[in-house]
């Protein structure tokens, strides 16, 4: 059976045991905790929460860079569990298997279950604007709810729906995302974006007020080319802008839309 040169500790993996090795190597470990979100595969890294593409490379990175390497040793993590809990507030204690200039030997971590912000958004009343469609297609509808799917890992999420037929309302989780998808709509389809903020209430913690911001987009009937009636007069579309201008088929002056 090995055993530890320096304090002759038995069952060793390495030259030495876990205590001695991290002395040699200039390592610390103590008190390695790694956050993760229950609801997805984000970790908390450095203060801010990452996707990663498995739980098992979420505690690496996490537990990596909790480690103290003065020395910058190439280090090789490995997580042993068996199943984690993700349940909030529950925690799991794991082994992390080290391998660092030759050594093996093991240290002990913990993995916290709690919410991302992202995902503390999704299934609550929290929203921070309300996109308004008008006059929507089926189209126009279809591309919104999947441009919002999309978009779940980013936070963005539906808090409510109201409405129905070519009048929808959705709260989103992101103002900045609205905004986003507003210009996107634009880009896509005839319509008029319009933005407005109001004051929705004054927290009553910091007495700051909080305001809440509606994204409008309204598809128009018509496109160019098309024939519409307007003040009495049959107009041919000619242009589309933030106005509308056409030329009368009766006189082929040019008049505006609207």
């Amino acid at each position: 059976m090995a055993f530890c040169p320096k304090c002759g500790k038995k069952g060793i993996k390495g030259t030495f045991c876990d205590e001695c090795a991290e002395g040699e190597l200039g390592l610390a470990f103590k008190d390695i905790i790694v956050k993760k979100c229950v609801d997805c595969n984000r970790f908390m890294i450095r203060h801010v929460w990452q996707e990663f593409g498995d739980a098992r490379e979420g505690i690496i990175k996490a537990a990596y860079v909790k480690i103290k390497n003065p020395k910058k040793i190439g280090l090789v993590v490995v997580p042993v569990f068996k199943e984690l809990k993700d349940k909030p507030g529950a925690k799991d204690d794991i082994v992390l298997e080290v391998e660092a200039e030759g050594q093996q030997f093991s240290i002990p971590a913990t993995v916290e279950y709690t919410y991302c912000p992202y995902c503390a958004k999704a299934g609550s009343q929290y929203f921070e604007g309300t996109l308004q469609l008008r006059e929507a297609t089926q189209e126009l509808i279809d591309f919104v709810r999947a441009d919002i799917a999309a978009h779940a890992k980013d936070g963005v999420h539906i808090e409510s729906e109201k409405g129905k037929g070519k009048s929808l309302d959705f709260k989103l989780t992101s103002t900045k995302y609205m905004r986003q998808l507003g210009k996107r709509l634009k880009a896509r389809f005839n319509g008029e974006l319009t933005e407005t903020v109001k004051l929705f209430t004054r927290n009553k913690q910091t007495s700051k007020e909080v305001y809440r911001t509606n994204v409008l987009f309204r598809l128009r009937p018509y496109k160019v080319g098309d024939v519409v009636e307007s003040r009495g007069r049959q107009v041919k579309i000619k242009t589309i802008g933030k106005r509308v201008s056409g030329v009368d088929v009766d006189t082929g002056k040019k008049v505006f839309v609207g």
